[in-house]
């Protein structure tokens, strides 16, 4: 039986991260032509992981994907809106990485008292936007971007504390609520 953590990211997962995205720099599927420097990409870990959220699916201590939270590039000064990115390798896709990754970010920006989250995806990828429908996201909207259509998709997040002031940072949550919500969502990878 195959051993399954999903998990925060910290700085030393930079490098395996890196792996998973070269493939989709330069892309639609990705917000960026080139691959970042390793560098650059370690101040984004360190940056988001405290602020926003990133978490590392690893199976059998192999990294299969991993996602993150950046600002609503519509409203970034909105701290209870966000946008969620996931890449995973190809070899990983349809056993559950995704939806792991996705359940557990989800609970932790619930328990953080996020509102709403957005997906950016791009129109000629059917399986990322069936994968986004089955998550729960509604299509709000579409843009060009760089030449290309690209799908807007929301979901409304059920806030732990609807009235917060301000959203929990991911690294502040109550650690056995962070605990169990993490061994749940290892479950849901079938590897």
């Amino acid at each position: 039986m195959a051993k399954i953590a999903v998990r925060r990211v910290n700085e030393w997962d930079g490098p395996s991260m890196l792996k998973i995205y070269a493939p989709y720099v330069g892309t639609p599927q990705a917000p960026e032509p080139e691959l970042p420097e390793l560098q650059d990409y370690i101040r984004r870990i360190d940056t988001y992981t405290y602020g926003l959220g990133w978490l590392l699916c690893e199976i059998d201590s192999t990294p299969a994907g991993f996602c993150h939270l950046t600002e609503n590039r519509k409203d970034p000064e909105n701290l209870f809106s966000v946008e969620f990115q996931l890449y995973v390798k190809p070899e990983y896709l349809r056993i559950g990485v995704g939806r792991a990754l996705w359940t557990l970010m989800r609970d932790m920006m619930e328990l953080g008292n996020r509102r709403e989250v957005f997906a950016r995806i791009d129109a000629e990828n059917p399986q990322g936007l069936g994968f986004f429908q089955a998550m729960g996201f509604s299509p709000v909207g579409e843009e060009e971007e760089g030449g290309r259509r690209v799908l807007i998709a929301r979901y409304a997040l059920t806030p732990l504390d609807p009235e917060a002031q301000k959203p929990i940072k991911p690294y502040l949550l109550i650690n056995q609520d962070y605990e169990a919500a993490r061994e749940s969502a290892a479950l849901l990878v079938r590897a």
